[in-house]
């Protein structure tokens, strides 16, 4: 059986309108917007969607990992819902504002406490602070293979066919297992969560590991010096004229060439 962990981080919903959100100029940190839910990182929802993709096709075992202070059970449970076997939270006070490094560290020990392992699956890189170090953090801890920025992940005799995206069209590369694979949009989106499958994914029990079951010491690599709110000041803006799209077509290159712009 193919066992494939995927890393999956909660974070504030980046689709929540621009005006909810506040910094705590203090701690360095964005506030949450009230009302509006966490979610999955999306990324890490389309490298989900490949392991299940996988599965629909041979045995095999998805488990998720997540990490952070406090972790919702309803956003973990969705991942159940659409067909992963496990969850676990990795919860705690220490696991709050983790720079790349120290998030890596803690998630390639989560993996050697699971132990069987053919294929970890993250997302190309956070929503949120959009580093993209992770994946490769886990990759250099485990020395394992890594391939980046994969659209499509097929298994063919105990080797691993990535079809990858590239500056210039698709790349198709061929991996030995293990391997941490990172995923992108193009992959596809999370299927849908069927009521009966969340119904079931309720009862299911979600381990949780402690900073001291991962061996933590925090490492302070990346020291954020100042977060804020950008200044966007009077946005001045101009409503293009005309009747039918060819005419305001027309009118938005005859102010473009007024403005000086061509």
């Amino acid at each position: 059986m193919l066992n494939i962990i995927v890393c999956m981080k909660i974070i504030i919903d980046p689709e929540a309108p621009f005006s909810d959100f506040k910094i705590d100029r203090e701690n360095q940190k964005p506030i949450p917007p009230s009302g509006t839910p966490p979610v999955f990182s999306p990324f890490d929802e389309n490298a989900l969607e490949s392991a299940l993709k996988i599965k629909d096709q041979r045995e095999c075992k998805v488990t998720i990992l997540s990490l952070g202070r406090t972790l919702p059970r309803v956003i973990l449970q969705k991942a159940l819902a659409v067909g992963a076997d496990e969850a676990i939270a990795i919860e705690g006070p220490e696991f709050e504002n983790l720079d790349p490094f120290s998030t890596a560290q803690i998630l390639a020990n989560a993996i050697k406490k699971i132990g069987e392992y053919d294929l970890i699956f993250t997302g190309r890189q956070g929503a949120d602070w959009d580093a993209g170090l992770v994946w490769a953090g886990i990759a250099e801890l485990l020395g394992l293979p890594s391939i980046t920025i994969a659209r499509r992940a097929e298994i063919h005799d105990r080797k691993l066919i990535v079809e990858r995206c590239v500056s210039d069209g698709l790349e198709v590369l061929e991996s030995e297992l293990p391997v941490v694979v990172t995923f992108t949009s193009e992959a596809g989106e999370l299927r849908s969560v069927a009521l009966p499958a969340l119904i079931k994914a309720k009862r299911q029990k979600i381990p949780k590991w402690s900073a001291s079951e991962m061996g933590f010491q925090k490492v302070n690599v990346v020291e954020i010096r100042d977060l804020y709110e950008p200044d966007l000041g009077n946005i001045d803006h101009y409503l293009v004229p005309g009747k039918s799209p060819e005419e305001k077509g027309h009118n938005l290159a005859k102010r473009l060439v007024e403005e000086g712009v061509l």
